[in-house]
């Protein structure tokens, strides 16, 4: 497939913002927030994944996408959270961190001979990472009580911009105060997968509460 650099560009974008949907129902299933019957088995990147069904996760996993693609596609984001509180969201038990740097041309309008090639570059590296993310051991909730709501974990989406502040980002002030992501310095770090290919550089890590260890 003959593709124009523009074209590919897109969808490069696309392909990483298909792929962020994907891991964060991929960690939603391994963590164990949620029964197992919430989740529809697929495959994506020639490995087994799971789609939570509950239509508010989904709408909030929609809504969270929807709103950082056009940021990513500018090159403006650089790092996506996944982060397991308890019910108090202050108390971090883990967090997954996501570096995705697509290596684009903005100016080049070069002709790819082999455009399938990289793409399916692409579906190689994110299969890796999956592969990566099955070794995870989930994180217990707090206590061993289920009915009580003040016992369940909580999760929510998190994101950094580049350089906040320039004027020349198109990021709502209550978007960007929902969803920062926040330096915290009571939780270690360890690094799950690191690729740097042709057309994109990924990091795939973890962050532990170093009490919880």
């Amino acid at each position: 497939m003959r593709v124009l650099e523009k074209h590919l560009r897109d969808e490069v974008t696309n392909r990483c913002i298909e792929f962020l949907d994907v891991v964060i129902n991929f960690i939603l299933y391994i963590e164990q927030i949620y029964s197992k019957d919430t989740f529809e088995k697929r495959i994506k990147y020639n490995q087994i994944v799971y789609e939570c069904q509950d239509v508010d996760v989904q709408n909030y996993i929609s809504d969270f996408l929807n709103q950082i693609k056009p940021l990513f596609r500018k090159q403006l984001i650089d790092q996506i959270g996944f982060v397991i509180t308890s019910y108090n969201e202050n108390d971090i038990l883990r967090r997954y961190l996501i570096e995705l740097h697509p290596i684009i041309d903005h100016s080049s309008n070069t002709i790819h001979t082999n455009g399938n090639y990289l793409l399916a570059e692409l579906d190689s590296i994110f299969s890796t990472c999956l592969i990566e993310l099955m070794r995870q051991i989930p994180i217990s909730p707090p206590t061993s009580s289920t009915d009580d709501d003040n016992d369940q974990i909580r999760w929510k989406l998190q994101m950094r911009l580049c350089h906040h502040g320039n004027n020349k980002f198109e990021v709502e002030d209550i978007f960007y105060e929902q969803f920062k992501l926040t330096t915290i310095s009571q939780l270690s770090l360890k690094q799950i997968k690191s690729v740097h290919a042709q057309r994109l550089n990924i990091q795939l890590m973890c962050q532990e509460n170093k009490i919880e260890q």
